[in-house]
């Protein structure tokens, strides 16, 4: 039996899985511990992986050598790619899971990782060398693991609490007992923390629900009306040619709430643990209960609710939109004045849960205590939600953990290279005030963070440092230069207007009189690289030769192709703004820089920058409350 390690991580959730899987992956021993192995990576919530800006930071964590984006794609059962309708620059990728085979997936990939332990139990304190930093954890069966660097991902375990009504029980899941001890702990070191709910609605039996007064929403997978074989849509999460969706596909419904079912849910108001004082704690501004929506939103008579299957067999259903913790029996009266759910019975009802988390400001970007050397903290502890979030995290607390063990540079991503690096560095530098939902708008440069070229953007950085294989690096590098080629091309080849003029004119799109090139053609609204190449043979050929080379990422190159040609000056024009604000980061601020005695700075910027100590110029820019101004008298002092 082995006890000392070189990184432990404590919390087998999204955040927990992520990190012992990089941090074993970069060559180090390493031990993840959690009080039940058989719910590796739970999805506590909605069983779905995805959504705005999430669907990136999947992306984004396949590209860099992490394994939520090949687990969700082995277990999907359904897959949509939003925003459709809108620029590429937020399309999001978002797939239905089937909840028990995606942790099944997640167990296999742990327990085929080289140089990676697990336990289980749970751990109630963390031990502390004599410099007050880290040095390993006991657990509750009396056992003591060595390490010099620990990673928390406990999810709302810490002191969690359920509310269904006034019923309250400790847990952190339903279920699942608890986490005490920590918190008290890292409270004595210095550690602020304060209190978050959540929720989650009420599971149905699909047998009781009448779906032909729901409206059915497929995926983006379509049956071909000739033979009626399924035709699966080229988009996934990994950008490995290999992975691919393998289950059965099926629908989610549409149905909503009415008058009658808000009414039964106000007159029981009083009853609500949010309104009725036993909650006071911060909850998701995004994701609210349906009571504090029929309170927010007085004058709608009715809200969108999502039934979405929990697997590919199973009857069981998520309700989404209807999370609540209101007594159970309210839930059921409420739904049960829904048409489609007039029989409705349920599994369990809804339930609000609070849970401890830590001031994330007082991380450095490595997402290290800066109380606490050797601790790093990653998910819903540092006050976040959603699945996406705390795996991105985990990912770069596993690597910079592991890079940290083996005495290296940390990898810190920066806001213009990943949404992973925008999610951190608000996390660090403007902390939370509730539960931190990662949006597309949050992401001054998203036209650079586009979900279609993650793997251009960071599998470098991962196979630098060991964590994308040299295979994925190889299949990113033939992409860019398929890509590039694809795109020379369409700059040198012209078409003749008889060529084209007949599409042209199809579309409402202005005929041409003489030889133009083909990518002036894609550039114009409405016209895409696939529809012209049935108009051009030459570009038809160029495509079917791409397909017939690699038919598993032909349409990916193309999609990719398509979109540089015809966002090209709005993503030149970004990431010149980008280079320009990039270069306050390389401004270092001095980790002893008496900001109180520099009275040109304004009172606020004083008492921020002491309290924060940013590492460089670009991040004291970005904290709330330091103006511009302040930004030119710290250049000024450094004689920048």
């Amino acid at each position: 039996m082995r006890y000392d390690f070189d990184v432990i991580v404590i919390g087998g959730g999204h955040a927990g899985c992520e990190a012992a899987h990089a941090s074993a992956s970069l060559g180090v021993s390493t031990l993840l511990i959690t009080s039940d192995m058989n719910r590796i990576a739970q999805m506590s919530c909605n069983p779905a992986v995805g959504g705005i800006a999430k669907g990136q930071i999947v992306r984004e964590i396949d590209a860099l050598g992490g394994m939520m984006g090949i687990v969700t794609d082995r277990t999907a059962i359904q897959f949509r790619m939003l925003n459709r309708s809108k620029g590429p620059a937020v399309w999001s990728p978002r797939a239905q899971s089937d909840r028990t085979r995606f942790t099944d997936e997640w167990r296999r990939v742990l327990d085929s990782t080289p140089g990676l332990d697990m336990f289980q139990d749970t751990v109630t304190s963390l031990i502390f060398d004599e410099k007050g930093g880290i040095s390993g954890v006991s657990t509750a069966l009396g056992c003591t693991f060595r390490a010099s660097r620990v990673i928390l991902t406990a999810g709302t375990f810490l002191n969690g609490e359920m509310h269904f009504g006034p019923t309250r029980i400790p847990g952190g899941r339903i279920a699942e007992p608890a986490s005490y001890g920590l918190t008290e702990q890292l409270r004595e070191r210095g550690l602020s923390v304060q209190r978050m709910k959540t929720g989650t609605p009420v599971r149905i039996d699909g047998r009781s629900v009448d779906f032909s007064l729901t409206q059915p929403q497929s995926g983006d997978d379509v049956v071909n009306e000739h033979d009626g074989t399924l035709q699966r849509d080229f988009h996934k999460f990994s950008f490995l040619p290999e992975v691919h969706r393998v289950l059965a596909p099926r629908q989610c419904h549409i149905l909503h709430t009415n008058a009658e079912s808000h009414r039964i849910l106000h007159d029981n108001l009083d009853k609500s643990p949010l309104y009725n004082g036993q909650i006071d704690s911060i909850g998701p501004r995004y994701c609210p209960s349906i009571e504090t929506k029929i309170v927010t939103f007085s004058d709608k008579e009715s809200h969108q609710l999502f039934l979405e299957p929990e697997g590919e067999s199973t009857q069981e259903f998520y309700l989404n939109g209807f999370s609540s913790s209101l007594p159970m029996d309210v839930q059921v009266e409420s739904l049960q004045l829904i048409p489609a759910l007039r029989n409705v019975q349920i599994y369990r009802p809804g339930y609000a849960i609070e849970y401890d988390f830590f001031d994330p400001t007082q991380l450095r970007h490595t997402l290290e205590s800066r109380l606490v050397p050797g601790l790093y903290l990653a998910g819903q502890v540092n006050g976040t939600t959603g699945y996406e979030e705390a795996a991105g995290q985990g990912l770069m607390a596993g690597i910079n953990a592991a890079r940290g063990a083996r005495g290296e540079t940390p990898v810190i991503l920066a806001r213009d290279e990943a949404y992973i690096g925008v999610l951190i560095d608000d996390l660090v530098i403007k902390g939370v005030d509730e539960p931190y939902r990662m949006f597309t708008s949050r992401a001054e440069y998203r036209i650079l963070l586009r979900q279609d070229d993650a793997d251009m953007r960071l599998t470098p950085i991962g196979h630098d440092i060991g964590l994308a294989d040299d295979h994925r690096y190889e299949v990113m590098t033939f992409k860019r230069r398929r890509r590039d080629e694809l795109i020379e091309f369409c700059r040198t080849q012209k078409a003749a207007p008889a060529d084209v003029n007949a599409l042209l004119g199809s579309i409402g799109s202005a005929v041409v009189k003489g030889s133009v090139r083909i990518i002036d053609l894609i550039v114009r609204p409405g016209v895409g690289m696939e529809m012209l190449a049935e108009a051009y043979e030459p570009l038809k050929n160029q495509m079917n030769s791409l397909a017939e080379e690699t038919p598993a990422l032909a349409r990916e190159i193309i999609e990719a192709a398509e979109i540089l040609i015809k966002y090209e000056g709005y993503i030149e024009r970004e990431r010149q703004l980008a280079d320009k604000l990039h270069r306050l980061e390389h401004v270092k601020l001095p980790g002893d820089f008496d900001y109180a005695s520099v009275k040109a700075l304004s009172t606020e910027a004083r008492q921020k920058l002491s309290r924060m100590r940013p590492e460089t110029v670009g991040q004291a820019s970005r904290i709330p409350g330091v103006s511009p101004s302040d930004v030119n008298v710290l250049l000024l002092l450094l004689h920048r």
